[in-house]
């Protein structure tokens, strides 16, 4: 009787490692990825959709996703783990750039010549990199050079300057020119960022690819 038990999970084993092989878990959602023109993996069509694990492979639709599955599943795991690895290094606190060095470009700036500094996380621009969109953005996650990200239009280079999207609410100032009222929420409310209450922008209106 206990060899049938054994010889019996064993076969149940030999079941259940069969099906985890040949019937795979089912694909993560698809997310729509306005970043940049991109093919798809698997008939090279243009594909306005990424996998929402990875977000790396892209797809053209839901039956192109099925069909890679098998083969993307396994590359969908290392690419979450790298995923990980960058996020955690774009949110480790930076060391504070050494005094009379640009942080873009490490020229270091004589006596008579100015360099732009952000008084909170001490990055400094000499005049040819603070207006470039990657070198001139200093290292602080809600705002650049003091100016906070939520009183301007968004942007893709809205960074923390170490690849951390800004994500929070927008108002940006008007000066003068309005935006459309269906752009913002209904309601005042708190921003997220700064504080102030007031009309924030809907979220499909702070995706900086509408802005394009």
């Amino acid at each position: 009787m206990l060899l049938l038990s054994m010889s019996t999970l064993a076969g149940a084993m030999v079941i259940i490692t069969l099906a985890a092989i040949l019937i795979p878990d089912p694909p993560h959602p698809l997310e729509e990825d306005r970043c940049g023109f991109a093919f798809c993996e698997v008939c090279s069509n243009e594909a306005p959709y990424t996998c929402s694990a990875c977000r790396t492979t892209r797809y053209c639709s839901q039956r192109c996703q099925n069909a890679d599955w098998r083969v993307h599943r396994q590359s969908c795991k290392i690419h979450q783990k790298l995923n990980e690895m960058s996020t955690r290094i774009a949110m480790s606190p930076p060391k504070r750039p050494p005094l009379g060095q640009c942080t873009g470009c490490n020229a270091k700036v004589g006596e008579g010549r100015r360099l732009a500094l952000c008084k909170d996380c001490g990055y400094q621009a000499c005049g040819s990199c603070e207006p470039h969109y990657s070198r001139g953005t200093c290292y602080c996650p809600n705002s650049n050079f003091g100016k906070k990200y939520c009183l301007m239009e968004p942007r893709w280079y809205h960074t923390n300057g170490r690849g951390r999207a800004y994500s929070g609410d927008r108002h940006p100032e008007t000066h003068g020119q309005p935006y459309p009222s269906e752009m913002y929420e209904p309601a005042k409310r708190a921003c997220d960022n700064c504080g102030l209450v007031t009309k924030v922008f809907k979220k499909e209106y702070r995706d900086p690819w509408v802005w394009h």
